[in-house]
């Protein structure tokens, strides 16, 4: 199993961080990486027009490779949001059809299907929440109880909130029988679990990389199926996505050609200096890890996690149904509004959200970070 790589961060020895589903710490060659980035527009003259290329292009392959796809399937976006909001664009929903949303859907793939319903005389059709964290069954059931034709399913394989795996697999099944577009949020385990976007098949799959991709904020990826990449619609309309951008001429064609593949989903500005070499950085660690050894190293912190609140007869019960790579806690009255500043007085950083304790730990994590939470937490 792939040991502890804190010596890749720069986390102070006092430091018990478990929180990457919040936010991960960049890794210190990454880091490196963004300051020499930064420093490319101190020095205009020396750029060439391969700066416009060269990282946009590996930052894609290495995006491709954490998702089982080809570099050409994949957008350079700014958020997740973006990405959804691309989908929205262009997935059909026609007056009177629905759009399945599980409940309290993170709100970057919440609000713009609100947005889109209103414009179109559509419905929002939510999966109300398992009473067995079976988010599986419930957004099934959801899709095939439509009295309405479904025309979007909102998906993840986690639930961002609740820490619930949802097989994204039979999800999208239900998706395509009912006739129904499958756009999926990846930002809470692209990069903590392996994914095959060909057994799957989405028709977009939009991840930021501040979390488990352990990147810089403000960069996303999106993933298009390839129908969409030959009649797909972008959002935003510049010379970087077309045909002869990169030429000394590029703006004597009134509209030039989309470029192959995703690309023509970029985002203007793609080529940012200082951002793309931090993910490239972080992504070349993963890929040299490997993402299936990252994701069994996550799953093993994790049943470490829920092995240690029942050791310690916390009255937590393991989910059936619970996500690999984090846990989330309901510790009830165990838990007070001062428990989070407590936790990180003593340098212990999880996410408290009233009497639930989310604890997301990634590679630079041990066992011992684990037993320091638990040790901190304060007893009634």
């Amino acid at each position: 199993m792939l040991t502890c790589q804190r010596d890749h961060f720069d986390i102070p020895a006092g430091i018990a961080y478990l929180d990457a589903a919040y936010m991960s710490p960049t890794p210190s060659a990454a880091v490196a990486a963004g300051q020499r980035g930064a420093t490319v527009k101190a020095a205009p003259w020396q750029m060439t027009i391969d700066a416009y290329y060269d990282e946009v292009e590996e930052a894609r392959r290495l995006a491709a490779l954490m998702i089982g796809a080809h570099a050409d399937d994949v957008a350079v976006t700014a958020a997740t949001s973006y990405g959804i909001a691309v989908a929205a664009a262009n997935v059909p929903v026609p007056a009177g059809s629905a759009i399945v949303l599980m409940e309290n859907e993170h709100p970057s793939h919440r609000y713009v299907w609100y947005e889109k319903a209103l414009q179109n005389g559509a419905h929002i059709e939510i999966a109300p929440k398992p009473a067995d964290g079976n988010w599986t069954a419930a957004l099934i059931a959801a899709i095939e109880g439509s009295t309405r034709p479904v025309a979007v399913v909102a998906g993840t394989m986690v639930h961002w909130f609740e820490g619930m795996a949802v097989d994204l697999e039979a999800v999208a099944v239900a998706a395509r029988a009912a006739g129904a577009s499958l756009v999926v949020d990846g930002t809470q385990w692209v990069g903590a679990l392996p994914f095959d976007v060909s057994r799957v098949r989405p028709d977009f799959l939009s991840f930021a990389t501040y979390k488990f991709l352990l990147g810089p904020y403000r960069l996303a990826f999106l993933y298009a199926d390839p129908k969409w990449q030959e009649s797909g619609r972008p959002i935003e309309h510049h010379s970087w996505n077309r045909v002869g951008g990169d030429k000394s001429d590029f703006y004597k064609p009134a509209v030039a050609e989309f470029l192959a593949g995703a690309r023509r989903f970029d985002m203007g500005e793609r080529s940012d200096f200082a951002v793309l070499p931090v993910a490239i950085a972080a992504m070349k660690l993963i890929e040299g890890w490997t993402l299936e050894d990252v994701s069994a190293r996550l799953r093993h912190l994790n049943d470490t996690v829920w092995a240690e609140a029942e050791q310690r007869g916390l009255g937590v019960e393991r989910p059936v149904h619970r996500a690999p790579h984090i846990a989330i806690l309901d510790l009830g009255d165990a838990l007070t509004p001062e428990t989070g500043a407590i936790l990180k007085r003593a340098g212990v950083h999880a996410t408290v959200r009233g009497p639930k304790l989310r604890v997301s730990p990634h590679v630079y994590n041990d066992e011992a970070d684990i037993a320091r939470l638990f040790d901190t937490l304060p007893r009634r």
